[in-house]
């Protein structure tokens, strides 16, 4: 996959196109850092695709979310001791709600 600055998007757009139609998606960066990609989608499939990125950003999300719950020990909580913490939140969350 290709990268390119984000000033030569700016200077020259038409080339960028040129690229992602040949590599069928392109990295931009921002100061040496990647900053979004460009994927090549069509009038058929664009809600598609972006609706496999959304997907592939809430896997990555759970994947955190369980890697998490298993180094912090969370992931062994009983379905009580979860129900206990949703519980705990709510009313925390309904005394900030009541004093403002």
């Amino acid at each position: 996959m290709k990268m390119i600055a984000s000033r030569e998007l700016a200077a020259r757009p038409a080339g960028v196109w040129e690229l992602l139609e040949k590599e069928g998606a392109v990295v931009v960066t921002r100061n040496g850092q990647p900053e979004g990609i460009f994927v090549s989608t069509s009038g058929e499939s664009w809600f598609e695709d972006i609706q496999e990125v959304v997907f592939a950003r809430a896997r990555r999300a759970l994947g955190t979310a369980r890697t998490t719950a298993a180094q912090t020990g969370t992931a062994r909580l009983s379905e009580e001791e979860i129900e206990a913490e949703i519980m705990a939140v709510r009313a925390e969350r309904n005394r900030k709600t009541k004093s403002e």
